[in-house]
C-alpha cells in the first residue's frame, strides 16, 4: 500500500508544544513502517495556519490525490490536517471519490467505516468548537483592555511604537502624522500621498505612500487619544464619529479639535455640497468686481475657464471684463507674497474676533462677581441655602459655555493661522499636484475675498484683457 504523510505548523508555540514538523514527520514515519506500507511522499506546510485548505501543499495533496498517486494519508493529528467541519467534510468527499484513505498516529480514525467517519467528524467538530471559543476569549480580553485605556496589542499605527505593551510616539514618524492632518484640510488623499512620495518620507513598511494608506490614517481616532474595539471589518470603516471610542492613556499626537475639525471637512467632500464646494472654478466663491462690488461667477468661454461680473450678466451697467482664469492665477502668484502679508497684516477678521472674545471674558467677570453677590446675599440672610445654590449652579453652567466657547475660538483662529502659514509656504509644489477642487481649497482657505480690476474698461470687440489689477484681498 502506498502511503504519504502530511505535517503542518504554523507558529513557534505549537512546536513547544511538541508539533514541530521533524516530530510529525518522525512520528508519520514510524507508523507507517509499522504497517508495512511503502512511503512514497511528503506533503509539508510549513508556517500556515489551518484556517482554511489554502495553503501550498496542501492543495499539491489535493491534485496529487485526484491523480491517484498514493492509498492513504498519514498525519500525526486531524488538527494538522484541517480545523474546521467543512473543510474536513469537503477532504473526505475528494477522498472518497478517488478511494484514499486517512489515518491518524494519535486517533483512532478509519474511514473505510460508518462510525469512525462519524467520529472522525464528531473530533473535527468539537476542534472547530475550541478554536471559536479560543477566538471569542481572545476578543473578550481585548475589549475588556481597550475599556480600560490600554493597547489591545497588534501592530502599532504610523507614529507610534510599542514599548512595555503601551502605545509609544515614534518621533521619526509622528510629524508626517502631523503633516497629514494639516494637508488634508485643502488636500485630496491622492495629493498628500504623492506629495509625502515626493518629500522622501516613507511608510512603515518603507514603500511609497499610497491613497488608502493617508486615508487609515486620517480616520484613526487613535491619534486623538482614543481607542477602538471593532468586532467586524464593516464597523472599523465606518468615520470615527459612528464608531464607539474608548478613551486611551496613550500620547496624543493630534490634538481632540483639528482630529474633529478634520473629520467635519472630510464628512463635507463625501456629501454632495453646493457650488462652493463642488464647483472647479478656483475663484469662484472669493472673486469680487472692483467697479459694481458685484461677485463674479465661473464660465466656459471658448473651451476656457473665465469670469464674468454677475452683476453686469443681470443687466447691471458696469464696464467690467470678462477674465481668463489662467491670466488671474498667473497675476495672483506674481505677487503672492504680497497679497498673503496683507492678509497677515490685516486686523479686520481678527479684530472681530478679538471682540467677541473680549465680550465673552467681561461676562466671565460679571459671572464671578455675581457668585459673590450671591454669596454675600446668603450670609445676610436675604437669601436661603436652596436658592443660593440654584442661582449658582446657573451660573456655573453658563461660566463653562463661555469657556468652552473661548477655547473654541482661540483654536479655531490658531488653526487658521498653521493652514495659512503652510499653504503660503508651499503653495508652488502643492499647487502642482493639486486637482482643481484642492485648488480651489487653497485659495478659499487662504483668502476669503479678492477684489480685482482691469486697467481699461470695456468695449465691445476688445476681448479678454492682458493686465488684471488685484485691487485688495481679505
Amino acid at each position: 500500500m502506498r502511503a504519504v504523510d502530511y505535517g503542518r505548523v504554523s507558529t513557534d508555540e505549537q512546536a513547544k508544544e511538541g508539533y514541530s514538523i521533524p516530530t510529525q514527520k518522525e512520528k508519520n514515519t514510524n507508523f507507517i513502517k509499522s504497517q508495512g506500507w511503502d512511503h512514497v511522499d511528503s506533503y509539508i506546510d510549513d508556517g500556515y495556519s489551518a484556517k482554511n485548505l489554502n495553503r501550498p501543499n496542501m492543495q499539491k495533496l489535493i491534485e496529487d490525490v485526484k491523480l491517484k498517486k498514493f492509498d492513504v494519508v498519514v498525519f500525526y493529528k486531524l488538527d494538522r490536517l484541517v480545523r474546521s467541519v467543512s473543510d474536513l467534510d469537503a477532504l473526505l468527499k475528494i477522498f472518497d471519490k478517488h478511494n484514499i484513505a486517512i489515518r491518524s498516529v494519535t486517533e483512532p480514525f478509519d474511514t473505510t467505516t460508518a462510525i469512525g467517519r462519524f467520529l472522525i467528524t464528531l473530533v473535527a467538530a468539537i476542534a472547530q468548537w475550541e478554536r471559536e471559543t479560543i477566538s471569542e476569549r481572545v476578543s473578550v480580553n481585548m475589549e475588556k483592555k481597550v475599556k480600560m485605556g490600554l493597547w489591545p496589542g497588534g501592530m502599532a499605527p504610523y507614529g507610534y511604537k510599542v514599548v512595555d505593551k503601551e502605545l509609544a510616539i515614534n518621533s521619526d514618524e509622528d510629524i508626517v502624522v502631523k503633516k497629514i492632518f494639516i494637508m488634508l484640510r485643502t488636500l485630496g488623499f491622492y495629493t498628500v500621498a504623492k506629495k509625502l512620495t515626493e518629500l522622501g518620507y516613507k511608510t512603515t513598511n518603507g514603500g511609497e505612500w499610497h491613497v488608502d494608506t493617508v486615508r487609515g490614517i486620517a480616520n484613526n481616532p487613535v491619534y486623538a487619544g482614543y481607542l477602538t474595539h471593532n468586532t467586524n471589518s464593516k464597523d472599523s470603516k465606518k468615520p470615527p464619529g459612528e464608531q464607539k471610542l474608548y478613551e486611551g492613556i496613550q500620547p496624543r499626537i493630534i490634538p481632540r479639535e483639528e482630529f474633529w475639525e478634520l473629520q467635519d471637512i472630510l464628512g463635507k467632500r463625501r456629501g454632495t455640497g453646493g457650488k462652493r464646494e463642488t464647483s472647479n472654478y478656483y475663484f469662484s466663491s472669493i472673486l469680487k468686481c472692483a467697479r459694481c462690488g458685484h461677485s463674479m461667477s465661473g464660465h466656459k468661454s471658448a473651451g476656457k475657464k473665465t469670469y464674468r461680473c454677475s452683476g453686469k450678466k443681470a443687466g447691471k451697467n458696469c464696464t467690467s471684463h470678462i477674465i481668463l482664469e489662467d491670466n488671474l492665477v498667473k497675476t495672483v502668484f506674481s505677487i503672492f507674497d504680497e497679497l498673503v502679508g496683507d492678509i497677515v497684516g490685516s486686523t479686520d477678521v481678527s479684530d472681530v474676533s478679538n471682540d467677541k472674545i473680549k465680550e465673552m471674558e467681561n461676562e466671565l467677570k460679571s459671572i464671578e462677581k455675581l457668585l459673590k453677590k450671591k454669596k454675600t446675599m446668603y450670609e445676610n440672610d436675604i437669601i436661603d441655602i436652596d436658592e443660593l445654590i440654584e442661582e449658582s449652579e446657573k451660573l456655573r453652567e453658563r461660566e463653562k459655555e463661555i469657556i468652552r466657547e473661548l477655547k473654541t475660538i482661540r483654536q479655531t483662529n490658531k488653526q487658521d493661522d498653521k493652514d495659512i502659514k503652510f499653504l503660503s509656504e508651499n503653495i508652488e509644489s502643492l499647487w502642482i499636484n493639486a486637482n482643481d477642487y484642492e485648488r480651489k481649497q487653497m485659495l478659499t482657505t487662504i483668502f476669503s475675498q479678492i477684489v480685482i480690476d482691469t486697467k481699461e474698461g470695456y468695449r465691445r470687440g476688445t476681448g479678454i484683457p492682458r493686465e488684471i489689477v488685484i485691487v485688495s484681498v481679505k
